[in-house]
């Protein structure tokens, strides 16, 4: 922490496990590819500031890594993307719903790509013939999309106005059950439904981290030939979804990219009996030492799961010690630790979640998208190797 001396916190980005992570998911993409051909590309999913990893530093490194498209969310994050790659292909999802015709004209200004997830906005966007499109089929998520009794009339609009798709999609709500299977069926009945009707996209996607590392059993039909596009979020940033097990199949394992970490700034000696921090919700059973550490609920962590976060306890020279409690209540700036065993030092490294065994995300107390989503904009994210 020695690059940080006004605050000791701080969310470390390892280049190491976004490096391992791309390896994995171009392996599962290989090895999985009833839904996608066995050489689809990756289009980066890097919304929500890359998943609260920081886009200004994750973008430009997956571009490094040899990643050309990324979706991002809204119109804004789609500018914000074009800010930092003149080249990279970018498409907006979905958080614009309304169009208007400034928005449209910032689109096609910036080279984005944008999703169509209604008629309505078809019809609106088959007149901005200089902008590239994909319509979303909504094959069961019941969110965004065109629904299947939509599609011929989609399929006729598209037929009128001479002009093509760039894109045809869909997005999966499970990954291992009857409804996955259903949603994949559908998708593959519309490919061959617009493929009919003559119209050809040049992309074609369906399959986010939890579809792309699904184990469920699906049989190879026109998706494994024509999809040449996955969409992983998740995965990118070292993750699997709640519930899911590693792919043996695989050789490797998904890494975390960031670790949320601070310092033992002060130590207090604690009497029995004595209570700590508000509402002395933790009082001592005996005398003991507690590290005050600069970082709170205004930090990203959460009060609600305070009694089953259990931080990892690090030397000042980064040598694992050992487990941490938390004491009482966590506050706006600082939280109070002890050790289990062993004694605290002033300086010695708290790292609340990253490349260990968690136990938040083991009981599923919490998913791994918030944990790093709430890590607030005052804490630096920092590269390391």
């Amino acid at each position: 922490m020695n690059a940080l001396p006004l605050r000791p916190a701080a969310a470390l980005l390892s280049r190491k496990a976004l490096k391992h992570n791309l390896k994995t998911i171009r392996e599962c993409i290989r090895k999985n590819s009833n839904l996608h051909r066995p050489d689809a590309e990756m289009m980066a999913v890097v919304k929500a500031d890359a998943y609260g990893h920081d886009l200004q530093r994750v973008l430009p490194e997956l571009e490094k890594n040899g990643i050309k498209f990324f979706a991002v969310a809204s119109l804004a994050e789609g500018l914000e993307a074009r800010k930092l790659s003149r080249k990279a292909r970018i498409l907006v999802l979905g958080g614009t719903l309304e169009w208007s015709i400034e928005a449209a004209r910032l689109a096609e200004k910036n080279r984005l790509e944008v999703a169509i997830n209604d008629l309505r906005a078809l019809k609106y966007f088959l007149n901005h013939t200089k902008l590239l499109i994909h319509l979303k089929l909504d094959t069961g998520m019941n969110r965004l999309g065109i629904k299947p009794n939509e599609w011929s009339q989609a399929i006729a609009m598209i037929r009128n106005s001479k002009r093509s798709l760039e894109g045809l999609f869909t997005h999966f709500a499970t990954y291992d059950d009857l409804v996955f299977y259903r949603q994949s069926m559908l998708f593959e009945e519309a490919v061959r439904w617009f493929f009919s009707a003559g119209i050809f996209p040049n992309s074609i996607h369906s399959e986010n981290s939890a579809a792309l590392f699904s184990k469920n059993k699906i049989k190879k039909g026109i998706l494994s030939e024509v999809t040449n596009l996955v969409r992983p979020g998740l995965a990118i940033y070292g993750y699997y979804n709640l519930g899911m097990s590693p792919d043996p199949k695989l050789k490797m394992r998904l890494a975390p990219v960031l670790e949320l970490v601070s310092e033992v700034g002060l130590l207090k000696q604690i009497e029995k009996s004595e209570g700590v921090s508000y509402g002395h919700l933790y009082k001592s059973l005996k005398s003991h030492s507690i590290g005050i550490v600069p970082l709170g609920y205004a930090d990203g962590l959460s009060k609600t799961y305070a009694k089953d976060l259990q931080p990892e306890w690090r030397s000042s020279s980064d040598r694992k010690k050992g487990v941490l409690n938390i004491c009482g209540a966590i506050c706006m700036d600082m939280v109070m630790v002890r050790a289990k065993s062993g004694r605290l030092n002033t300086h010695d490294r708290v790292v609340f979640w990253g490349r260990f065994r968690n136990s938040l995300l083991e009981n599923r107390i919490v998913e791994p998208y918030e944990l790093n989503l709430r890590i607030a904009k005052r804490i630096p994210r920092i590269w390391v190797p």
